[in-house]
Formats: structure tokens, C-alpha cells, sequence
């Protein structure tokens, strides 16, 4: 309950913040998409079960994923013109800047976007014509350094050697049944908490790990996957998650896949440093769009945030850190009071139950609102840095 009123106190602040004097001059949105099909559907030999069925290729975005991002765009749209940022009706063109990366998941969640935000406006979404994953959103190692190669590889063990996940191990090895599916009978592999990861790091691809954090976290993928598209809870692995208190087991395995993959801090800005400069260019240039939104993934929300540098955060309602269809949201407002502009960054994104419901987002039923702290930053006000030097400061980023 606390949480809800945090949230809520935030959410109210946020919507009458014009009576402070301060104007909203400009928004950056990097966003995950929503609700896809699990990336992988090979997983049957991890158990003796069997996967309920998708209608769409794997790692596609799910019509209710679509429906739920209108919604969202349609939300994000209304507060933008009560903040006096964008007009009522269709914006000019130039005001409005969505890019995608090529998945078919992202470049689906930001026409949905731009159809709820702005219907029958002509917004175009940019997103390069190739099957191969854009540059700007691919989260790879890119420098051959033997030196930096090291490093991210110690900041990946060092991560894997604190991983508490026994419990939701032990617990996965039951629901799975796994010491009688084909991956111990054949492989030899009947214990995920017995297994051990290996890092896996290779210029031109994303760093990973081989083993049972990488195969545990596919599973969870499909649970969660198929609980936010709203499968009956007994087609939810196999109705063996039911409490809030299950669903937190399992998603930490979420959350230090991706805390090992993304977040060590040579690792963060090596493989966001394409996607850091752009957004570096947009929020520095005095002639940006109004609004950019960027849509990509959790890697993409994950090694940009740790890069930055924000403090640790909690999401009330959710289970995972990076939620489908959440979006991390930059804002330039300016104090009339004393001729200033100010940073603010909020995570906005959709509940656990909201997206497994598939709620109407609006001022009545409103995604949840969280404010993100740097670790750097020169607090002005409550909630506020100072402008200039952030930007000082993502730029000295850039550098290192």
C-alpha cells in the first residue's frame, strides 16, 4: 500500500507541476517494446511438459502487445498536451521524432505508439529497411581491446559469483520436472542449481552466458510471456506460479540475467555507446524535436541506465525492472523563475496486473510513475538536476 501512494503522490506532482513555474520544453523516451511471443520455443527438453502454443513467430509482438501500447501512446500524448508541450489535435511534423530498431517487436510497439498518440496525423516511424539488427540498438561488443575484453569479463564473473538464485533454482528444477526430461537423460544437465555459467564474449555479438542462468531465464520468458498475454493461469507454466511471491522467485532470474549482461560499468558503456551518443545529440541540440521516441529493448533501457549512471530503483507492481512497454522518460523543463532548464527522468510503465488485464491507461487508471535518480547529479529541487550539468556530464561519459 505504501508503494500505490508513493506512486500515486508522484503521479500528481508530475500533472501539476505547471503551477511551479516551471514549462516542459522537451521529451526523450527510450522505451521497451510490449507484449511479444517468447523469443524461444525450443525449450521442450528442459522438461517433461508441454508449452502452450503462439499463433505468431517467436519474439513477435502480440495483438494485445499492440493494443496495450496504443493505450500508452494515447496516455503519454494526453499529459504532453496538459503540459503544454504538443497541441491538441496533430502536431507539426518536425515536432515529432519515433525511430525503431528492425525487429518486427519494436517497429510494431512504435507504430502502435504513434496510431494511439497521434491517429490520423501521418507520423512516420523511422526504422532502417534490413533483417539485421540496427546498429544503434545492438547491444554488442564492438572494441577488439584484449584490456577492456578483461575487464567485462571479470565484471561478468564478478556479477555471476554473487548470483543468490538457489532458491528459485531448486524451485524451477521441480516445475520443470527436470530430472526426467531429455536434458538430464541425454545431456547430463539435471540440476539447475548444481550447473555452472560460463561468460561468452566475442566481438559482433552481445556478451552472454552459457548455462543455467541462460537456459533458466528462457523459461521465465515464456511464464511471463504468457501470463501478460493472458493465458489461463493453468497454461502459465503449467499452473505452478500463482502468488506474488512466486512470480518474485522467478523473475529475479530475470533481473540478474540482465544485471550480468548489461550492467557492469565498462560493459554498459561499451556495448549503449552508439545509442548514448545519439541521445546525447538530441538532448544537446537547441533544435530537437519536442518529442523523440526510441524503441527498442531491455539490453538497450538496461546498459544506457547503467552507463548514466542512476541510482538502484524499485518499480512498485512489478516483478521486473524493465516491464514491457515501460518507458524511461528525459525531460527538459525550464524554471521561468530564474531562467534555468532542469532535468527530470521518470520511469513510466504499466503494472503487472495492467498489462495482464489489458487496462485502458488514462488519468483515472494511470501507469505507474517513478522518479529515477543519478548518481551524479546537482539537485535544484525535489525531483530536479541541474541541465547543464548533466549534460557536461553524459558527455564525460562519452569520453571515458
Amino acid at each position: 500500500m505504501a508503494g500505490i501512494i508513493i506512486v500515486c503522490l508522484q503521479f500528481l506532482f508530475f500533472f501539476n507541476l505547471s503551477v511551479q513555474g516551471y514549462e516542459l520544453q522537451q521529451v526523450l523516451i527510450l522505451s521497451r517494446h510490449n507484449i511479444r511471443a517468447p523469443l524461444l520455443n525450443n525449450l521442450n527438453n528442459l522438461t517433461t511438459y508441454s508449452f502452450p502454443r503462439w499463433n505468431i513467430k517467436p519474439g513477435y509482438l502480440t495483438e494485445k502487445g499492440a493494443k496495450l501500447e496504443r493505450y500508452i501512446g494515447h496516455y503519454i500524448t494526453d499529459w504532453l498536451v496538459k503540459k503544454g508541450l504538443l497541441p491538441n489535435g496533430c502536431p507539426e511534423l518536425s515536432s515529432i521524432h519515433v525511430y525503431a530498431n528492425t525487429r518486427q517487436r519494436t517497429r510494431e510497439t512504435a507504430k502502435a505508439f504513434v496510431n494511439g498518440a497521434f491517429p490520423n496525423c501521418n507520423i512516420t516511424v523511422y526504422s532502417k529497411n534490413s533483417d539485421e539488427m540496427d546498429p544503434l540498438f545492438n547491444p554488442i561488443v564492438r572494441n577488439r581491446s584484449s584490456i577492456l575484453k578483461e575487464t567485462i569479463v571479470n565484471e561478468m564473473q564478478q556479477r555471476i559469483n554473487k548470483l543468490k538464485l538457489h532458491n528459485a533454482y531448486v524451485k524451477l528444477n521441480e516445475i520443470t520436472n527436470l530430472k526426467h526430461s531429455n536434458k538430464c537423460l541425454v545431456e547430463n544437465f539435471c540440476d539447475f542449481a548444481k550447473e555452472r555459467d560460463d561468460v561468452v564474449y566475442e566481438v559482433g555479438q552481445e556478451p552472454n552466458v552459457i548455462g543455467p542462468l541462460y537456459l533458466s531465464n528462457a523459461l521465465v520468458d515464456v511464464f511471463l510471456m504468457s501470463f501478460y498475454e493472458g493465458m489461463s493461469l493453468n497454461d502459465v507454466a503449467w499452473g505452478k506460479i500463482r502468488t506474488p511471491k512466486e512470480w518474485k522467485l522467478y523473475t529475479d532470474i530475470v533481473r540478474e540475467n540482465l544485471n550480468v549482461r548489461f550492467n557492469g560499468t565498462a560493459l554498459s558503456k561499451e556495448v549503449a555507446r552508439p545509442l548514448l551518443m545519439y541521445i546525447n545529440d538530441i538532448l544537446k541540440s537547441e533544435s530537437a524535436p519536442k518529442l523523440t521516441l526510441l524503441v527498442g529493448h531491455d539490453a538497450n533501457i538496461n546498459s544506457v541506465m547503467a552507463a548514466i549512471g542512476f541510482k538502484s530503483y524499485v518499480l512498485p507492481d512489478q516483478f521486473e525492472l524493465t516491464p514491457l512497454g515501460g518507458k524511461l522518460v528525459f525531460q527538459r523543463w525550464y524554471d521561468r523563475n530564474l531562467n534555468r532548464n532542469l532535468l527530470k527522468v521518470d520511469y513510466v510503465y504499466p503494472t503487472f496486473e495492467q498489462l495482464r488485464n489489458g487496462e485502458r491507461l488514462s488519468q483515472e487508471n494511470p501507469p505507474h510513475w517513478v522518479h529515477m535518480e543519478l548518481k551524479k547529479c546537482t539537485p535544484v529541487h525535489e525531483f530536479f538536476c541541474d541541465w547543464n550539468d548533466f549534460i557536461r556530464d553524459f558527455e564525460n561519459i562519452l569520453k571515458m
